[in-house]
Formats: structure tokens, sequence, C-alpha cells
């Protein structure tokens, strides 16, 4: 049966992403969202914090982990003036206005909260899904009757941080101070005269840490593992993903790959030395950007532990037999759980990560009808935003039938290999990618992948920059479904729209003869040392 209505459950990143893909196909979507207004993960706590509502997750000091060229939408670029790193309130703005330039807005419902969601009672025949929602109001705590609506097809988008991870260690119950998830942290005012530990290893560890470090009286930052520390800026000062993420590095062996990484995790200090040294070998580790976690490390005002061992009522002993007393506070910033409430099947979309099976992170991989997928289920070494954008595309044009699925045991071979080789890179069970081959891989299923020979035959300076240059977004947008006349444009000033907001001083380059005046005056003073001292 043919796929018009979809269901979209989500209005944060990957919903809209889901809505935008799904009204260029020529489909109808209906995007459900339990806020009253759209974002996500993006949201402030200020303005999701409601009755029945979580709040936001976001905290004052956050900044992107990946530079806003790499982040943009393939059709929708950032404004110039916008930095090269972005803050929630710019990520906000911009997601507000790509909803109000495509009219995504007429399209989602707010404050509706979607309870279950199960296959039609003709199912089997149709492929159709019936969804029950709910409307919500701020400070309205009456019960509002639930409608049901049946669908042709379902995309869920609300992502991987719903539930947050808290661990239990022993002695934890008996710890009297405050214990929060770094999904509770908004500064490191809250902790200002404190002495506050911090569990975790990746960006949001280093984020809290170092805030907590400007007020608190000692900060304890344990880290199993230890982690890949990596600034923002690489070589020249390009962003380091703009940097790293080419198609042409990601066809070069990992272990080559790691040799050439190496020097941007170690270049400006030794790990060892600052206790950061990652247990596991390069990318197959937490990996954390930050900027300035060297800095608080040197001043004292940050000490890196290793795992907690267990708790005390006043402190904490780590694995190496030190401890830590008159703790006052611990963030766990221990990431999330997968959580679908709206199934009562899990085995339609497993919440843990060891069960899941989604077929290339995308598609419930024992379902008989293509119609029911998941969009933003996924994490990469590099933005987000481009990787749910290429999922909807992906998505919708297997519901127009103009991309096909393989057979079931093909997608459970898929699924089985992405875990395996998962488990074994970390240890554990993960949704993880490379963004440029897992770009590739689904952006060549629906046509949009670049077609570099005929680049070479007719743009040959094109070609050489979208393969041997950053793999922006705008790539995905040269060829295939909805093409974008904007996109070489948008690939070749790359740079510029990186580097021109920060251009606000004016300065003249020394001569070009500096350089070499400054040889001779060296060459110089060597002849004159040897001949006075030989």
């Amino acid at each position: 049966m043919p796929v018009k209505r979809v269901a979209v459950i989500g209005a944060g990143v990957a919903g809209l992403m889901s809505v935008k893909s799904c009204l260029e196909a020529g489909l109808e979507p209906v995007c459900f969202e339990r806020n009253d207004q759209i974002g996500g993960v993006w949201l402030t706590p200020e303005l999701t914090s409601w009755e029945g509502v979580r709040g936001g997750t976001v905290y004052q000091c956050l900044m992107t982990n990946s530079s806003k060229e790499m982040t943009a939408i393939s059709d929708f670029p950032f404004p110039r003036e916008y930095p090269p790193y972005l803050t929630p309130r710019h990520l906000l703005a911009y997601y507000r206005d790509f909803a109000s330039h495509f009219k995504l807005d007429r399209h989602i419902r707010l404050a509706a909260e979607v309870t279950k969601v199960a296959p039609s009672e003709d199912h089997e025949t149709t492929g159709q899904w019936e969804v029950w929602s709910q409307p919500r109001r701020r400070g309205d705590s009456a019960e509002h009757a639930t409608t049901s609506e049946v669908f042709d097809a379902v995309i869920v988008a609300t992502g991987m941080y719903n539930t947050a991870v808290v661990p239990n260690y022993p002695g934890q119950g008996e710890f009297t101070g405050e214990i929060l998830h770094s999904n509770r942290f908004r500064s490191g005012e809250q902790f200002a005269g404190k002495t506050v530990l911090v569990v975790g290893g990746s960006h949001s560890a280093g984020d809290v840490a170092v805030d907590a470090s400007r007020y608190a009286k000692q900060v304890y930052l344990s880290m199993r593992d230890g982690a890949w520390v990596i600034g923002r800026f690489g070589p020249g000062g390009m962003p380091t993903d703009a940097f790293g993420n080419h198609r042409w590095k990601s066809m070069v062996p990992e272990a080559i790959r790691r040799r050439m990484a190496k020097p941007l995790f170690e270049g400006h200090f030794d790990p060892d030395n600052l206790g950061l040294r990652c247990k596991r070998q390069l990318f197959d580790g937490y990996m954390m950007v930050n900027d300035e976690i060297q800095c608080r490390i040197i001043c004292g005002a940050l000490k890196c532990k290793p795992g907690v061992e267990h708790f005390t009522s006043g402190g904490v002993v780590f694995e190496d037999g030190t401890r830590v007393d008159g703790l006052d506070a611990v963030v766990f910033a221990t990431g999330y759980e997968l959580s679908f409430p709206f199934f009562e099947d899990n085995s339609i979309i497993a919440d843990n990560f060891a069960d899941l099976e989604l077929y290339m992170h995308v598609w419930p991989a024992r379902r008989a009808h293509p119609t029911m997928a998941a969009v933003g289920v996924v994490s990469a070494l590099g933005a987000q935003t481009p990787l749910f954008e290429l999922q909807s595309r992906w998505v919708v044009q297997v519901f127009l039938g103009n991309a096909q699925l393989p057979s079931i045991d093909e997608r459970l071979e898929d699924v089985k290999r992405r875990k395996d080789a998962a488990f074994q890179k970390f240890g554990r069970h993960r949704i993880f990618c490379y963004p440029v081959p897992y770009c590739e891989e689904v952006a060549a299923k629906f046509g949009a992948r670049p077609n570099f020979i005929k680049l070479l035959l007719t743009d040959p300076r094109l070609a050489l920059r979208t393969f041997f240059g950053p793999a922006y977004p705008p790539t995905y947008r040269l060829n295939g479904p909805h093409p974008w006349k904007g996109a070489r444009d948008a690939i070749m000033n790359g740079w510029a729209n990186t580097v021109n907001p920060t251009r606000t001083r004016t300065v003249a380059k020394p001569a070009a003869g500096g350089a070499l005046s400054t040889a001779i005056v060296v060459a110089v003073l060597l002849i004159g040392f040897v001949f006075v001292f030989s």
C-alpha cells in the first residue's frame, strides 16, 4: 500500500529534518511534540520546565563540538555572521528559522504527547500504524482525552537523550552530599565554594568539570578509562572536524589515521602529566572536545582521578586507593539510555543498546513492512545533523518505493556486523559511526552520493574540493533527489564563511622580506659565534 500520511514523533532536530524530507517528497507529515516549542535538546530549561514535561538539558557554558559549516542543514546554510562554533542560542534561532522558511510549523502539533504506537488492525496487509496522542497545556493538570489516528508510516525522532544514566556504586546510598546528573547542571556557580566530583569521560564531563572549577573550592574528574582530549581548532585554525572529516581521509586504514591524528591530541600537552591518558587506543575510547581542561588542571583547580571504587558518607574512594573527604556534590556525566515509552511491544524498537536491531541504525530489521523508521538514533565523531538529514531523506524515498530495503536476513546480518564491531572496538554495546563513511553509505542508498567522475568532467575544481576538502553537507545536494542550486557556492565558500565572522580586526601582514631578513640576521650571528669561539 503506498505511503502518504506519516506520523513524526518529536520536533527536535531529527523531527524537523523528517518533516522537511516528507514535504519535499510530497508526503503529508503530522509531527507530535510534547513540549510547546520546537527545538528538542537545544531548548533551555526555562523554556521547557513545566508540569509533566522534562526541562531542556543545555547549560550556560555549552558550545557545539562541531563547527557550523559541518553542522549545517544541506540546503539551509547558517547566517554568514554566525561564529565558527555555536551556542544553544544560535542553534535554536537557526532551527526555528529553518522551520519557518520551509513552512514546517503548520505540520507540527505542539504540546501533543504520543502515548502509544501500535500496528493497526490490518497492519499485516497495509503496513499501517495507529498512533494515540494526548494534548498537554502549561499549568493544566487535568487529564485530557486520548485520541487515536491511523498513519501509513511512522518516523520515531525522539533521539537518544531522554533517560539519564545514573550509576549505583557501593556506598552511594550513604553519601550525604548532593547527587545529580549532568542534565541538571546549569552553571558552575551552583557549586561555588564546594568540593565537587564529576564522573565521566566525554564532552559533557569535561564541560561540567571545567565550568565548576571556576567557582568551586576543588573539582575532581573521575574517569574509568581516561579520554582522548582534542581542541576545536586544528592546523591553520581550521575547525578540527572540518580538518578531519574528508572523503579521502575516510579511505585511509584506521591504523594510519591514528598516526595522522595523534599530533592533534598530544601536540599541545602530555596527557600522562595531566592524568588524562586514555587506556584504550585512539578512536576506541572516549573522546572529549575541550579547549580549557588542561589549563584548569595545571592551575590546580581541577584534578583527574581514576574510576570510583565506593562512596562513604562524606566522600569517595577511588580505584587506586586514594580518597576525597568533605565532598559536597557529585555530578554524573554518564550519558543516557534509550527510551521509547510509547511502544508496548519492545520488539518494534528495543529500548536498550544490547537488544536494539536497527538496519543501518534506521530500520527495525525484523519488520515485514518498511513503514516504521528511526531517525536520530545514532552518534558520530562529528556533527549529528547531517546524519539525521540523510537518514530522513533515505526514509522517505523508501516510503515512496523509490529505494528498496534488503531482505530481513540481510538486514539482521548488517545489524550483527555493526554491533559486533562496536562491541569489539569499545568493549560495550554502543551506537557509533564515523560520519563520512556512514553518510556516503546512506546517500548511496537513494542516489545522493556525489558523482565524482561526472564532477571531474564538468567541474573539476568542485570535484577536487568535494573529495579532498571537508565533507560539507551541501555535497549531498549536488545530485540525487531534490538537489539545491546553492550547493556549489556553499561548498566553495565554506572556509570563508568559517573565518569571516572572527575577522573583526584588520591587521597588516609583515612584509614578504621579513622572514628572509630574520634568516640573514640569524646566519650572521651564527658566523660571528663560530668566528669568536673558533
